[in-house]
């Protein structure tokens, strides 16, 4: 019998986020074999904290099934599938119950309570005398609390970090995934609240802001809000004191990262800081094992002395008490005058960063850093002369030609490689549909099947091909070759999404939409805008340049803290339609040129001959210009104008067939008698690539 998913987790289907598992032996609790998760594409183990460890359902049952089968068993029993819940929170929460069905197959009294008050689906964990319920929330689970379980009652409550197994052993009557978010909070109010140490209560209200305080003075609720107002790094805080390890290697960097923040805040009390950890949602049993010589240190203490040790400066309020001070590195009071929308003043805090010291840096986060950079960086653009060159990093990438050349297609084109390759991709295109844009891709399919039939030349060559352009197929020609062409762009375009937008599209549409993509599927896409002086200013009464070096500023942020790559479409002067592409040619090219990470122009490989180094012969210029437009293939090359991760000065050729949206790179030659174009003067004939 084939194992199948019960339709009621339909929902969880559709997210990139599962898994396979199988039973092994724990020597340490020989009644509680363990589970570990498995990556469905390698067979390595799977992470809770990193997406690109996990895939689609069919690729994590097509694991569990082959696994299954080399010990002569079936999915269902010793394998399975698995869910992960995200990253980040993704929308749906689990609940685990341990040990809460006896040998007669009769609930406990608090398993019973849960699941009529939950009352969605529910199944039976591998180990049979256990329950896992599955559901929805409107809110993270970290805005209902901070403890994720209560180990003396056998109950743990996720949504994310966290992945669950899925056995199909539905419990009683099926029930689809419902949103259970006000059950949840009362679940969590009975069972969980109990759990949390005792925190010290808030000192009665006072006339004097809790931040004005020294540290001594505070309550811990009241210095934790301190640390979670600090401008610059109090939202890492308060990720950490939720039990988000995201941007650390393990969870024990996540541990020694707090507790340097605790130390800062404190003043190196150690006392304080464990009593704060054991209140964040990073506490675990190991705080207490014994380690060290003799076993007589504790994990906790450990970790303690190292994050004191790091730390040379501690908060001191009272330094932010008179206007102006800003010698410490934290949260601060300080006000400051500024010119308001409507030219009115007013008061603001100013931001003061804190102080991060290179030595702390090194022990507590470089390592990290550095695995996911390298878990998210070396991406290929699938056109093979900009890969010999360079690699796709992390970072803003800004692509800039004159109109009409085909910067979007370039582009678009590129996205699809990127998905074939397995990525997600967010395009959002401002000028052209959905449909537009998918029928230029089903076009280039059809044409690229054709030139691997009948050789590099074939579009040209012949007067009939099965190449449908763009045009013919929005008009209703369906060929065979393009039912195939649309049987091949769904099998890879599964998680590429072209986002349609509007003229009244701003930049914090777009910004949302990639965040909130991020939180529901656990995944980083890469990001293509087009283009960048479309985007709709927040203010109207900016300046285009301002605008658009605001919308700069705000995709660079993007890009860095969710470690993304964003590539921007940019349109250039028209002053420079007849000259070399460079810096200057792109529109407020001082905040593209300053701000961007790399910068690529596209032009005409006619714009290389000597023609075009006068600002004499402006007719002649037109003529080659349109002569080269008109040309097929269209003959364009790219240039490398800015590469912050490396050799910038690089050129790569294309073919381009307008026709069918398809641009082919050309290899490189070192062939003096293959000159790119007949039309060119003598004075600069340059090698065909």
């Amino acid at each position: 019998m084939t194992w199948s998913l019960p339709q009621a987790l339909n929902p969880l289907k559709e997210l990139r986020h599962w898994v396979a598992w199988e039973l092994r032996n724990n020597p340490d609790n020989p009644q509680k074999p363990k589970k570990p998760p498995i990556d469905p594409r390698t067979g390595r183990g799977a992470k809770a904290d990193d997406a690109s460890t996990w895939a689609t359902y069919e690729e994590a049952l097509s694991r569990a099934i082959e696994n299954a089968r080399k010990q002569g068993l079936q999915v269902g029993g010793n394998h399975g599938v698995g869910f992960e819940f995200g990253v980040e929170p993704c929308g749906f929460g689990g609940i685990d119950i341990d040990d809460c069905i006896d040998d007669s197959g009769k609930l406990s009294d608090m398993a019973e309570e849960i699941v009529r008050l939950m009352d969605s689906y529910t199944e039976i964990s591998p180990s049979r005398n256990g329950l896992h319920i599955l559901f929805r929330l409107t809110v993270p689970l970290s805005e209902i609390g901070s403890r994720r379980k209560n180990d003396d009652i056998g109950l743990e409550i996720y949504d994310s970090r966290r992945y669950f197994t899925i056995t199909g052993n539905v419990f009683r009557e099926g029930k689809p995934i419902a949103e259970r978010t006000e059950a949840v909070k009362q679940v969590y109010a009975k069972y969980m609240r109990e759990a949390e140490k005792e925190k010290p209560k808030a000192n009665p209200p006072s006339t004097v802001k809790a931040s004005q305080k020294q540290p001594a003075e505070m309550s811990d609720s009241d210095l934790w809000e301190v640390m979670f107002s600090n401008p610059v790094n109090g939202s890492y805080i308060q990720r950490l004191y939720n039990g988000n390890i995201s941007g650390y290697e393990s969870q024990s960097q996540a541990d020694l990262a707090l507790c340097s923040h605790l130390a800062y805040y404190t003043g190196n009390d150690t006392g304080r800081m464990d009593s704060m950890f054991r209140q964040s949602g990073l506490m675990r049993a190991k705080w207490d094992e014994k380690h060290g010589q003799n076993g007589t240190q504790s994990y906790g203490d450990m970790t303690i002395r190292k994050a004191i040790a790091g730390t040379s400066q501690t908060y001191d309020s009272s330094k932010f008490r008179s206007q102006g001070n800003t010698q410490t590195a934290s949260h601060s009071e300080q006000r400051t005058q500024v010119k308001g929308v409507a030219g009115t003043v007013t008061e603001q805090p100013a931001p003061v960063a804190e102080v991060r010291y290179i030595s702390s840096y090194l022990e507590t986060a470089l390592e990290g850093d550095i695995g996911r950079y390298q878990r998210y960086s070396r991406r290929k653009t699938g056109y093979f002369n900009i890969d010999a060159e360079t690699s796709l990093y992390n970072g803003l990438y800004v692509v800039g030609a004159v109109s009409s050349l085909g910067k979007t297609t370039f582009c678009t084109q590129m996205a699809d490689q990127l998905a074939q390759a397995g990525e997600h991709v967010l395009f959002f295109a401002f000028e052209q549909t959905q449909m537009e844009l998918v029928t230029k891709g089903l076009a280039r399919l059809t044409a690229q099947e054709w030139l691997e039939k009948y050789g590099a030349d074939a579009l040209t060559k012949y007067s009939h091909t099965d190449a449908v352009n763009a045009l013919e197929i929005r008009s209703g020609r369906i060929t065979d070759a393009v039912r195939r062409a649309i049987a091949e762009y769904r099998r890879f375009a599964v998680h590429e999404a072209i986002i349609e937008c509007n003229f009244m599209t701003t930049i914090d549409t777009i910004t949302q939409t990639v965040k909130e993509y991020m939180n529901r599927t656990g995944v980083k896409p890469i990001v293509f805008v087009d283009y960048l002086q479309l985007i709709r200013p927040l203010d109207p009464r900016q300046t285009t340049k301002d605008a658009v070096d605001g919308h700069l500023r705000a995709l660079k942020m993007l890009q860095m803290e969710n470690e993304l790559i964003v590539v921007l479409i940019s349109s250039l002067n028209r002053q420079n339609y007849l000259s070399v592409v460079d810096f200057e040619s792109f529109k407020e090219s001082g905040g593209i040129e300053y701000t961007a990470d790399v910068i690529w122009g596209l032009q005409l490989s006619v714009m290389n001959d000597d023609l075009f180094d006068t600002d004499k012969k402006l007719k002649t210029k037109r003529n080659f210009v349109k002569a080269a437009k008109k040309a097929t293939p269209r003959r364009i090359e790219l240039v490398g104008l800015k590469n912050r991760y490396g050799v910038s000065s690089y050129t790569c050729e294309f073919e381009y067939y307008a026709k069918y949206d398809l641009f082919i790179p050309v290899k490189k030659r070192e062939d003096p008698e293959n000159d790119i174009s007949e039309g060119m003067t003598n004075g600069n004939k340059r090698k065909r690539f």
